[in-house]
């Protein structure tokens, strides 16, 4: 049995067993890939970015350190070093899997259950967007167990170019900035970005870090726990993946505050 305090207020103390409960059913898990499975490079396997490693844990917020052009990752500077990325070429897939239950909640911001994160960015006219560079489609596929698959009909990257930092201004070889942005908040989809300066993207983003945000209510599913992404055959160009976040939903978010306050403190010898 969970014991809570006296002392904390009686909201906290009513909300403390779900919260025990929620918090120990993976609450408290990663919101990135923590495992992948069954990687295929594909017909044309680019050996560079070969590693599906570089799809785990966060996206990207600072680039090029290994080709010594380093600079803050945002929608007109994506990542690009071989650690940041994995290429799926056609005819390829990778399948990522979450360490918990990734749940379909029409009350999340938009339906949005998760995002998918790569290397496609918008090219300039001027300094403002013109078009998305790199935006060659690709599949992505949900399971609960690995094995039966539903496909949703948002593309890999239909989504938002990747943000690192609310506060970085600079286009190119910008340094990291000191308000990282949220991986898992999705951005409204009814934001155009093209024809907008970075500064105008990054206030369109409203804290997010961008991605493609993907609800799989369609499949009748209630949760899922893989994601699988594809290249077709036929398609032109390789698809970089550098990984996927969990949007928490509202009732996530207070519940992550509750913990806090009901946590017990460890005190210093």
């Amino acid at each position: 049995m969970v014991r809570v305090s006296n002392d904390v207020p009686l909201w906290i103390r009513a909300a403390s067993v779900p919260c025990v409960s929620f918090l120990a059913s993976g609450a408290l898990a990663s919101p990135y890939a923590k495992s992948w499975s069954d990687y295929n490079p594909g017909s044309n396997p680019n050996a560079t970015y070969a590693d599906p490693n570089a799809a785990l844990g966060s996206p990207t917020r600072y680039t090029g350190v290994q080709f010594q052009y380093e600079g803050a990752v945002n929608p007109f500077f994506s990542p690009f070093d071989p650690q940041d990325m994995v290429a799926i070429s056609p005819g390829g897939s990778l399948t990522l899997s979450f360490d918990h239950d990734v749940y379909n909640r029409p009350e999340n911001p938009f339906g949005i259950d998760f995002n998918v994160f790569g290397n496609w960015f918008y090219a300039l006219d001027g300094n403002v967007a013109d078009f998305k560079y790199g935006a060659v489609g690709g599949n992505i596929e949900v399971s609960q167990d690995g094995l039966s698959w539903f496909a949703v009909s948002t593309r890999v990257t239909d989504g938002f170019a990747t943000l690192g930092y609310v506060d970085t201004f600079v286009i190119d070889q910008a340094p990291a900035g000191t308000i990282p942005t949220d991986f898992t908040k999705a951005v409204d989809p009814s934001f155009n970005p093209l024809g907008k300066t970075l500064a105008e993207i990054i206030a369109g983003y409203n804290g997010s870090g961008g991605g493609t945000g993907v609800d799989f209510a369609s499949t009748g599913l209630d949760f899922i726990r893989f994601v699988r992404l594809s290249n077709p055959e036929g398609n032109s160009g390789n698809l970089y993946i550098d990984g996927i976040a969990a949007i928490p939903t509202p009732v996530t978010a207070s519940l992550f505050v509750i913990a806090s306050i009901i946590a017990p403190r460890r005190r210093r010898a």
